[in-house]
Parts: C-alpha cells; sequence; structure tokens
C-alpha cells in the first residue's frame, strides 16, 4: 500500500510539470506560428515594393527610351536639314598643268630640287590667284 501511495504521489507531482511543459510548448507552438505569420507578411510586404519598383523602372526604361526614339529622329531630320541647305561647290583642280610638271621636275632631279624652284613659285602664285579669284567670285 505504501508503493501505491507513493505512486499516487509521484503521478501527482508529475501531473502539474506535466501541465506546466505541456503549456510551455504551447506557448512555444503559438509564438511559433505568429512569427511564420508575420514573416509571410513581411514577404508579402517585400514582394508588393518589388513589383512597385519594377512597374516603376518599366516606365523609366520605356520613357528612356522614347526619349532616345525622339532624340535621334530630330538629330536625323536635323542633319538631312543641314545637308539640304549647304549647296555643293563643284571643285575643279586648279594650276594642274604647273602641278604636274612641277611633280615631273622632282621626279627628274630627285637630289637637285632647287633646280625646281622656279617651277614651284609659278605653282604657288597659280594656285593664290586661283583661290583670289574663288573669294571674288563666291565670297
Amino acid at each position: 500500500m505504501e508503493r501505491e501511495a507513493a505512486a499516487v504521489t509521484d503521478l501527482s507531482e508529475l501531473t502539474p510539470a506535466l501541465m506546466l511543459e505541456k503549456h510551455k510548448t504551447h506557448e512555444e507552438h503559438e509564438k511559433a506560428k505568429l512569427l511564420a505569420r508575420r514573416l509571410e507578411q513581411k514577404e508579402q510586404e517585400l514582394a508588393t515594393i518589388s513589383n512597385f519598383y519594377k512597374e516603376k523602372l518599366d516606365v523609366l526604361e520605356k520613357k528612356n527610351f522614347d526619349n532616345y526614339r525622339q532624340t535621334t529622329e530630330q538629330y536625323s531630320q536635323a542633319a538631312a536639314n543641314t545637308e539640304a541647305r549647304l549647296r555643293t561647290r563643284p571643285t575643279a583642280p586648279v594650276c594642274s598643268e604647273l602641278q604636274a610638271k612641277v611633280l615631273q621636275c622632282y621626279r627628274e632631279n630627285p637630289q637637285q630640287t632647287l633646280h625646281c624652284s622656279s617651277l614651284a613659285n609659278q605653282y604657288m602664285t597659280c594656285v593664290q590667284q586661283a583661290k583670289k579669284s574663288s573669294l571674288t567670285n563666291h565670297g
């Protein structure tokens, strides 16, 4: 009988300890659930923020592309307008006969280029006269 009384006493002592342990386990389980819910909420907030900034980035990239396209079109149009306004001047070689004579003289006298100085001077005079007449006729 003493044994039975001791066993009952042990069970009565264990029951509050077991109850306390179960209570602590239940509290920890509830805290884990709460933390899991908070984590899920934070992840949803982050996903919402991420989507928001992705949309903003898409809008900015589209605006940037539109600005680039518009600027490129404006540049092309301005270049075409400028080309249309500029008139091309026909260029004809000047003093070509004297130029050929000077080159021929240099080829024939590679060691004595001073022999060609009078031809070179005539060529330079001819070129300068052509410049002057070009400025007075076109400028």
